[in-house]
């Protein structure tokens, strides 16, 4: 105000306007256009529900000396159900794989906050540069990370200037399968106690040989195959094999009662974290069906399955092989639970039509509400009369701990809890027959009391 009465005070301004739109020319003539940088996404095109996923944006401003020292900003279009909870800097020289949290790497010691919006490095004179970050999808399905907005900031903080890649890298988000390797193990070995399954006779002894393995703690000793064991100088056992193949089929609840979220804690392998809270029924339940059709298979089992609501709407039918573990996984694992009752009558119905030999059926799902439940009950002693069946009912571990009074709540919450948990158990004992067998299991827990009770009908022919 006081430079437009007084001269030199005019001077002066103009002076440092000049001088400021001179900085800022200079600034913007000195930062390259972000489009001259070379930008790499890597991403798997893979990975787990509620696990880790590392995608990696390689930086090389090789070609453009003058952006050496520049600060580079990326913000990433990525789907609503990803989580981001790392971010990290690769060192130059550094390992080419982005690192996890739960993988050792050369990072940054000061890895970014991952709430912010935007990964953000300083780009090195020489060689690029690796932007890491980590996700943890929520949903299963095919998800596509979208668009990069690359910002480039001047070296006086005056001018940043932009640009847009347009791009789309697709990842499918599959069921986890946290607990497949330690029940191949166990199914391969004698130990069927550890998956919770009864021991019974088994008529007519060992079967026909199979092959050697690796001993597990707990095989019995008869089973050590004592040349093989001097030979290699660890113990090995006998495998066998029984004498035909059976038949399983997973019958895959994807009714609305599948939609529930559950909200148990299942650590993530090497870490503190969690993973299984948010997942839905339908999740846990692809995960338990997939890592019982990969015991069933490593046994020479054909292994087929059916998904239902309303209507069927997906079947795969039994086949053996590793083939078939593939388009299983590829056909359940995108299933959504949807909004429609669900009608397993029809579903074992139509599996009666579709697959006329006589197989043990797994129906994963949940027990129906009181009004319901006879027809449920009906449908499963119907479905008994072709197939074996087996009914696992995928419990509520939150409400179960209210009702126990594991949680401190409001004691009419607790009443309420109580209540249904008696209902559920109610309906799980209507459920059971002579033909039925009945599992109450937890849904992060399923793949272990399926696998026991799969392990103890197939020994039991």
């Amino acid at each position: 105000m006081a430079a437009a009465f007084v001269a030199p005070l005019r001077v002066l301004v103009l002076a440092l306007d000049v001088a400021l739109v001179a900085a800022v020319l200079v600034d913007f003539a000195r930062t390259p256009h972000p489009r001259r940088l070379e930008v790499r996404r890597r991403i798997p095109e893979r990975a787990a529900l509620g696990r880790d996923l590392v995608r990696t944006l390689r930086v090389d401003a090789g070609a453009v000396p003058s952006a050496a020292g520049l600060v580079l900003e990326v913000d990433e279009e990525f789907p609503a159900s990803f989580d981001v909870v790392a971010r990290t800097r690769l060192l130059r020289g550094a390992t080419r794989e982005a690192p996890g949290r739960d993988r050792p790497g050369t990072v940054d010691p000061e890895p970014e906050d991952p709430s912010g919006g935007s990964d953000a490095a300083v780009l090195p004179a020489s060689g690029p540069i690796d932007l890491a970050r980590v996700y943890v999808p929520r949903l299963r399905g095919v998800h596509e990370l979208g668009s990069l907005r690359l910002r480039l900031l001047g070296r006086l903080g005056l001018v940043q200037r932009t640009a847009r890649v347009e791009s789309a890298h697709a990842t499918a988000v599959e069921p986890a399968l946290l607990g497949l390797r330690r029940n191949l193990v166990l199914a391969a070995s004698e130990r069927w106690r550890d998956l919770g399954s009864r021991t019974s006779i088994r008529r007519g002894g060992l079967q026909e040989f199979d092959t050697l393995r690796d001993h597990v703690p707990g095989d019995e000793v008869r089973l050590v195959d004592w040349k093989a064991f001097a030979r290699r100088g660890r113990p090995i056992v006998r495998q066998y094999r029984e004498e035909r193949g059976q038949e399983l089929v997973v019958a895959i609840d994807c009714g609305r009662r599948m939609a529930a979220t559950t909200s148990e804690d299942v650590p993530r392998s090497g870490s503190r974290a969690t993973v299984a809270r948010g997942m839905t029924k339908l999740d846990h339940a692809l995960d338990a069906a997939l890592q019982l059709a990969a015991v069933a298979l490593e046994h020479g089992d054909r292994v087929g399955a059916i998904a239902f609501d309303a209507d069927v709407i997906a079947w795969i039918p039994p086949a053996r092989g590793r083939a078939q573990f593939a388009r299983l996984r590829k056909r359940l694992f995108g299933l959504q639970a949807s909004t429609r009752e669900s009608d397993l009558e029809r579903a074992l119905r139509e599996l009666a039509l579709r697959h006329r030999r006589r197989a043990l059926v797994l129906v994963l799902s949940d027990v129906a509400d009181p009004l319901s439940v006879e027809r449920q009950a009906a449908a499963l002693r119907s479905g008994s009369g072709r197939h074996r069946v087996l009914f696992a009912g995928l419990d509520d571990p939150a409400l179960r701990a209210l009702a126990e009074g594991r949680v401190a709540a409001d004691p009419l919450l607790v009443a309420s809890a109580v209540a249904i948990v008696a209902e559920r158990r109610a309906g799980l004992r209507r459920l059971a027959s002579r033909t039925v067998r009945v599992l109450d299991a937890p849904p992060a827990e399923a793949a272990a009391p399926a696998i026991a009770a799969w392990l103890a009908a197939r020994r039991s022919g």
